[in-house]
């Protein structure tokens, strides 16, 4: 590269539609962006092509947005996001910003050489609509890569044929280009952020009917990554199966515009048994949002749902049919729903079930959990939402404990009904950890593992206004606790707190701490008996029930969420709302609780269960931190983010359609 070139690159005007455009995605490369981007430079410069550099940060902490805009070179763009949302999030922002006539999105490591791209654009001026740097076709190599990594590629390879079903040697290697038009048309039906991207794009080539080009490249395997290959490994294979998922139920975009295409032929006849608001069993709010997501669905012609008595439920609208067809607490449960199910005779049933959704009295519950059986037999295909196990329940910390002899009953009892509940044709969780139990206690193979999802689908942007608004609209702070509370959900503790982070004179006069939410069926007058107690204790709210039309507002006017939970969560359905919110989390660290935090990426405050002083100091360091609270709600944002409710609903209704074909 000349200077005469490099000046040229450096100063001058930026093109209106160059030649070429190079996205590199980047996370914390401030150590070697540099360097690559100077490669990229110094080989494109003397080419002869027009082209810009975009680089796409992908939640970088290391200042590597500031560091490449300091360069201060004209043709040289950064496109930020906030938050780190995964590889495939970056290339795809990458994409929309740029202008190229062609488009090459390569590794900030560069292990395929720039030098490489010769290869791919004879590829793509031969006729190719991709054309993608391959480490598997004649003629490529690879150099200093670990067994390891050899052996994951093998197997990454080998799923993607079996998965996919396209016949590609090397999908992953991060060399890929594009025209523009199959750049745009692609990236905008692409919806994978995580590394699995890659073979989402080359499924979508081949349903769009583009022509792709393998092309043989030298490739080194660059030292520093911090990929775990075998968490990675897991989920490719995830992000690949919801791949299929989108495809089976029609939910893939189409080539002409990039949107949502329906094509599935609709006829799908769906019930679905969960109470609803303003019902006070359990999982009322989980059931009216995936009902919600399931009536939007071209697949579903009509949704029958089954739900428990209550004369303010509303009765449906459009193909939606509200029944009220049993009663909490009724020994008559499963006939009662076995006839609503010969009566409407839908092609499949959905149970959104706890352990306890059907009664608060022993025989009354376990009757209920032996419905999904009951319609099996009968020779109806169901498909169970199981969203807690008696294993991870705490009898002592969930107030249900009557001494050792009792808990031990009661645990053995959990056990058949688990087995019984496991007679269903197929049964999803939330928790890994509970497919893991599930699958190894049990032997159960019909057990599969669903994401919960977030029930507020979130504008899909970082630069969501709620992530820059820590403090309510009002200017007052605002501690919330949401749910249904009595029995592992219990707010003593969480009062005990509030009073401590009161107690200092003139530091938090204006905090408020609002209880939202009425109290579990299993602990009736509960929240009456508290509120009586703490009488005296200013800025202590009680709202009674919140109606779902209520609920959004309620998160936005909190500074800070609480969790005041005693025992086994499952995977909380207020977390996901918190998260659609973008607000800061406190939360005990109990076993299910930090796992669902780890898996969804979801971040929070933590305090030990029965700490009050830890609790008070958890709260008091978010309501000192403006800036903490927005850091943490932008990153839980982008957790809620990735997991719509919306999704989730697609792949149950990939699970049900493969149940009635097979």
């Amino acid at each position: 590269m000349s200077y005469d070139d490099y000046r040229h690159w450096r100063d001058g005007a930026a093109s209106l539609d160059p030649a070429l455009s190079v996205i590199i995605p980047a996370h914390d490369e401030a150590r070697r962006i540099v360097p690559t981007i100077a490669a990229v430079a110094a080989h494109l410069a003397t080419s002869g092509l027009d082209f810009e550099i975009i680089i796409s940060d992908d939640g970088s902490t290391d200042g590597t947005p500031d560091l490449v805009r300091s360069l201060g070179l004209r043709n040289l763009r950064v496109v930020e996001s906030r938050v780190n949302r995964g590889k495939g999030a970056a290339v795809r922002a990458g994409v929309r910003a740029a202008t190229g006539r062609l488009v090459l999105f390569t590794d900030a490591d560069l292990s395929a050489p720039i030098e490489e791209l010769a290869k791919l654009i004879d590829a793509v001026a031969s006729g190719a609509g991709v054309a993608i740097g391959s480490r598997g076709a004649p003629g490529a190599s690879e150099a200093r890569k670990s067994p390891l990594r050899r052996l994951l590629s093998g197997v990454s390879r080998q799923v993607v044929r079996t998965l996919m079903g396209i016949d590609i040697a090397d999908s992953q290697c991060g060399f890929k280009l594009f025209t523009r038009e199959a750049a745009r048309t692609l990236f905008a039906a692409q919806r994978t952020d995580g590394f699995s991207f890659d073979a989402e794009i080359l499924f979508l080539a081949h349903r769009f009917g583009l022509r792709v080009i393998e092309v043989p490249v030298h490739w080194v395997d660059a030292p520093g990554s911090s990929v775990d290959p075998l968490r990675t490994s897991v989920a490719f294979v995830r992000d690949l199966l919801l791949v299929r998922v989108r495809a089976l139920t029609g939910r893939l975009g189409s080539p002409g515009t990039g949107a949502t295409a329906v094509t599935a032929e609709p006829g799908l006849r769906l019930a679905v048994v969960t109470a609803l608001p303003p019902s006070t069993v359990t999982l009322t709010e989980y059931g009216h949002h995936l009902v919600e997501r399931l009536s939007t669905k071209a697949e579903v012609s009509e949704l029958i749902v089954l739900a428990e008595d209550s004369a303010d439920v509303p009765s449906g609208a459009g193909r939606t049919q509200v029944v009220p067809s049993w009663t909490f607490d009724s020994p008559t449960t499963p006939l009662r729903l076995l006839a609503a199910v010969r009566r409407h005779r839908p092609d499949a049933v959905v149970f959104n079930l706890h352990f306890t959704s059907f009664g608060g009295r022993k025989i009354p519950a376990a009757l209920g959990l032996c419905t999904p059986a009951l319609l099996r037999l009968v020779g109806v295909p169901t498909l169970v939402l199981l969203h807690n196990i008696i294993e991870t329940v705490d009898l002592e910390a969930a107030g249900f404990s009557r001494g050792r002899l009792h808990d031990r009953v009661v645990a053995r009892i959990g056990r058949i009904l688990t087995r019984i509940v496991l007679c269903a044709d197929r049964v999803v969780t939330t928790m890994p950890a509970y497919v893991e139990i599930l699958r190894e206690q049990y032997g159960a193979e019909n057990v599969y593992l669903t994401p919960h999802g977030s029930f507020d689908t979130p504008q899909d942007s970082v630069d969501d206004p709620r992530c820059d608004r820590p403090w309510p609209a009002d200017d007052r702070r605002r501690i919330l606790a949401f749910g249904k509370f009595g029995t592992y959900k219990k707010v003593d503790d969480l009062i005990a707190a509030y009073r401590t982070v009161r107690s200092q004179p003139g530091r938090f006069d204006d905090v408020e701490l609002v209880i939202a939410g009425t109290d579990s069926p299993n602990a009736p007058g509960y929240l009456a008996g508290v509120a009586a107690a703490n009488a005296d204790l200013d800025g202590l709210r009680f709202t009674g029930y919140v109606a779902e039309d209520d609920v959004p507002a309620l998160f936005e006017y909190a500074t800070v969420v609480v969790f005041p939970y005693t025992a086994t969560t499952g995977s909380s359905g207020p977390l996901h709302q918190a998260g659609a919110h973008a607000r800061a989390v406190v939360a005990p660290r109990i076993g299910d609780f930090v796992d669902l935090l780890a898996e969804e990426g979801f971040e929070a405050a933590c305090f030990e269960p029965g700490d009050v002083d830890g609790l008070a100091v958890a709260v008091t360091a978010l309501l000192d931190d403006p800036e903490e609270c927005r850091r943490m709600g932008r990153v839980n944002h982008a957790a809620a983010l990735s997991l719509p409710l919306d999704d989730v609903a697609d792949w149950h209704l990939g699970h049900l359609e493969a149940l009635i074909a097979a």
